[in-house]
């Protein structure tokens, strides 16, 4: 019996990560590349009850559909930082978290949001009261509210200025909030987004146009840029990486571990990072770190980023 529940498990696991490797053509595949953690948790231990029972032909499928899986997770979990700002770079905090639009709790994020001690808050599937969120968060005075803009549920809130904030588009499609955040001596560009959910094949395509023009959006950036929300994708889709490649933009979170995102139902080792921090330009990390959920789906990220200038 259990002989026969480790081969099933080894040849479905195998058979979603050959399939996974589609991706890039099918948008059903690129679903199972969003489980590429779970596959890992699955053919490691059907690996190791493989090597027990001496399954040999069950060991070489699982060993090698686990090199398939980590393959492409390397950069992430054990791949080089994002390189460091300029010596004189100041450090800003930005704190982003999708809250869920069904969420009640205002004043449980604000009294979160102010243990945090943020310089710059991004909301996604901000409630309809957002104004009433911001209000709690005096600290924070420099507001943009994109909906009124025609962006759903992006709210940037700053203890700096912020110059002429605008929805950031791709063709016609929103997709997130754009500022310029003013320091005094120095700027950088601010990008709060929330992109399409892939989970059939028209929204998988607008959340790839979003992805591209997230891409063009920063490759030429000379000043500091930043990018963060809700990217409804992880780090090891391929969509993904074409943004890294081409466009010169760096994953805040690479080589830092798991920092998995959602669902926050769900036990840490069984959640996927779609939560995303990218930089550009004169833009560096000093951290990143998972927050808390407060009554979300998702649980808030923590970026501590180094502003170079001017």
């Amino acid at each position: 019996m259990l002989s026969r529940l480790v081969t099933s498990a080894t040849v479905a696991a195998s058979l979603a990560t050959v399939l996974a490797y589609g991706g890039r053509w099918f948008w059903a595949c690129e679903l199972l590349v969003n489980f590429r953690t779970h596959f890992v948790l699955v053919l490691g231990l059907a690996l190791v009850l493989a090597l027990v029972l001496r399954r040999w032909w069950i060991v070489g499928a699982a060993a090698l559909s686990l090199a398939l899986n980590l393959w492409p997770m390397h950069g992430v979990f054990m791949g080089p930082e994002a390189r460091p700002a300029a010596s004189d770079a100041r450090p800003v905090r930005v704190a982003a978290f999708n809250v869920n639009i069904a969420n009640e709790d205002i004043p449980g994020i604000a009294a979160y949001l102010e243990t945090v001690a943020p310089d710059v808050v991004v909301l996604e599937e901000s409630p309809a009261n957002a104004d009433r969120l911001a209000a709690l968060l005096p600290q924070l005075p420099h507001r943009y509210f994109a909906e009124e803009d025609g962006v759903w549920g992006v709210v940037i809130l700053s203890r700096w200025p912020l110059i002429a904030p605008r929805p950031a588009m791709a063709g016609d499609v929103p997709f997130g909030a754009r500022a310029d955040v003013n320091l005094g001596d120095r700027t950088f560009r601010l990008y709060g987004v929330h992109l399409h959910w892939p989970v059939v094949p028209d929204s998988e395509r607008i959340r790839n146009h979003q992805l591209r023009a997230i891409g063009r959006e920063l490759a030429g950036c000379e000043q500091a840029c930043v990018v963060v929300g809700d990217f409804n994708v992880t780090p090891w889709s391929s969509h993904f990486r074409d943004v890294l490649k081409t466009s010169g933009v760096r994953d805040c979170a690479a080589g830092r571990g798991l920092l998995n995102t959602w669902s926050a139902s769900l036990p840490a080792p069984l959640r996927i990072r779609i939560d995303q921090c990218l930089i550009a330009g004169a833009a560096g990390v000093a951290g990143v770190r998972v927050g808390e959920n407060v009554g979300s789906d998702h649980f808030a990220t923590i970026n501590d980023l180094l502003i170079g200038g001017p």
